[in-house]
């Protein structure tokens, strides 16, 4: 790819190293030397359990929160499809992309060599993908924290100091049963009364909610990790709630698991393992956190050849957020398997509205 063809995609001060595109790790070893298993710990069920708790005044509520428009996930990312089987998750393909990085200055971007071009994941690319607010995240002044209450972990999760995402799910599940039980009791008080404290019920369940996506997918980390009390006490604010830029934090979560990935470092520890520990089928494993979903979106808009074999492209014209552009796929065939899929190697730059070259 000559310097002209790059600048059409990019501006010269994005590249990396525009007279010297190459990858931290040589061609022989991520293609026949360090096959690995990726985990992820977000949970993109958590969005099909809300769907299906919340009522459809609730589901009102959180679709015109800043999260909505993740409802209009293609059903197949948290429900399985038909088969009922969840192929979410391309981890061997992601791998195939953390393997080509390119060194660069760049803190806070990624970058790729695939068929001898550059591809970036930026923060740029992260808000085109999910839709997300990305701006800087401002500074809270004492008058904005004295505004930040613990109602929500006192009355749900009986004022501790220390509540997991497991702890959350739990809540809303309670939460949500309360709807379901109880009715008979309830009938016996005031109908104004009754209204005004479903009406407060119904809004707890949806802070809840937000809470829980919030944690337990975008935020994805280990359910017995300790969630944020600032986040739990913004919530209770949901104009503070859903004006705060959350794509930064959640970009922020995820960038640093991605590029906290040393695969040049991995590949050593594995050569220096026994002889029987560096055959093929011994693979290396390694979790990522935060919204790893948005970084494979990203890949199949991005880099295409990928897209066809491991998802399916919604039919009509391109969406906003690109994460609506996307089908899951039934199956996700070998990565070895790759060549012969598909002839398309292009490498395309993202924008609001279309790919090109």
């Amino acid at each position: 790819m000559g310097t002209r063809e790059v600048v059409e995609v990019y501006l010269t001060n994005e590249l990396p190293q525009l007279r010297n595109l190459r990858t931290i790790l040589d061609r022989d070893v991520y293609t026949n030397k360090f096959p690995a298993k990726i985990t992820v710990k977000e949970q993109l069920q958590i969005l099909a359990e809300i769907k299906g708790a919340l009522k459809e005044s609730e589901l009102e509520v959180f679709r015109r929160s800043c999260f909505g428009h993740f409802l209009n996930l293609d059903a197949g990312w948290t429900e399985g499809g038909k088969t009922g089987k969840r192929n979410t998750f391309a981890g061997q393909y992601v791998h195939f992309l953390m393997l080509r990085r390119m060194p660069t200055k760049k803190k806070r971007e990624l970058w790729f060599l695939v068929e001898g071009k550059p591809a970036r994941f930026s923060v740029r690319e992260f808000a085109i993908v999910t839709g997300l607010v990305c701006t800087p995240k401002p500074f809270l002044g004492l008058e904005e924290k004295l505004k930040l209450k613990a109602r929500i972990r006192d009355e749900y999760f009986k004022g501790a100091t220390q509540i997991k995402v497991d702890d959350i799910q739990k809540a809303f599940r309670s939460l949500c049963d309360k709807e379901e039980g109880g009715k008979k009791k309830k009938a016996e008080k005031g109908k104004k009364k009754k209204a005004e404290k479903e009406k407060d019920l119904g809004t707890d369940r949806v802070k809840i909610a937000l809470l829980y996506f919030l944690e337990g997918v975008l935020l994805g980390a280990d359910p017995k990790r300790n969630v944020s009390m600032f986040h739990m006490s913004m919530v209770d604010d949901l104009d503070m709630f859903n004006s705060y830029p959350w794509g930064t934090v959640v970009y922020d979560t995820t960038v640093d698991s991605l590029g906290g990935k040393d695969m040049a470092e991995k590949y050593r520890e594995r050569l220096r393992k026994p002889p029987h520990k560096q055959l093929p089928d011994v693979k290396e494993t390694y979790t990522l956190y935060g919204f790893p979903f948005a970084f494979q979106i990203w890949a199949f808009e991005a880099i295409p050849f990928l897209g066809t074999v491991c998802a399916r492209r919604v039919d009509g014209p391109v969406r906003f957020p690109r994460c609506l552009n996307w089908r899951c796929g039934e199956t996700v065939p070998p990565l070895e398997r790759i060549t012969t899929l598909s002839k398309d190697k292009r490498v395309c730059f993202l924008t609001h509205f279309m790919s090109f070259m």
